[in-house]
């Protein structure tokens, strides 16, 4: 079923909720945690070494195996094909989505949206309001 699960992970609060959502779903299922960053040129909030180190281990507190890895790709709009490739590999794919006032939705590209459409497995999107941009 969803033994191997894969996690994005980005510097913003959503991300906490879903390796909060991650490591559950891995822990009732007996599954591993794989957790990804992906940067881009021009990147603001460029995901960091340490991060994912403190993610993997925040699993690993709980009893599951997790790695983690960096990748890199073209723009932002590339970010979304960079993830699909890495995901053929998984049983299913967390996510975390702050949610915006309308205003800021409406001018801020959805990675949720864009990668819902390219991946073949599941998709959970672990939303959390964030009322302004949130970086951890």
């Amino acid at each position: 079923m969803f033994k191997r699960v894969l996690v994005l992970v980005k510097a913003t609060k959503g991300s906490e909720r879903a390796i909060e959502v991650a490591c559950d779903l891995a822990s009732q299922l007996d599954g591993t945690v794989h957790l990804i960053a992906v940067d881009f040129e021009g990147d603001e909030d460029k995901p960091r070494p340490e991060m994912l180190e403190k993610a993997a281990n925040t699993c690993r507190s709980k009893g599951i195996n997790a790695t983690y890895s960096m990748h890199r790709a073209r723009s932002k709009e590339d970010v979304a094909v960079t993830i699909a490739s890495i995901s053929a590999d998984y049983d299913i794919i967390v996510m975390g989505h702050c949610r915006y006032k309308k205003i800021y939705k409406f001018l801020h590209y959805s990675l949720a949206e864009d990668l819902i459409t390219l991946v073949a497995c599941p998709v959970v999107v672990a939303a959390i309001d964030c009322p302004e941009k949130q970086v951890i």
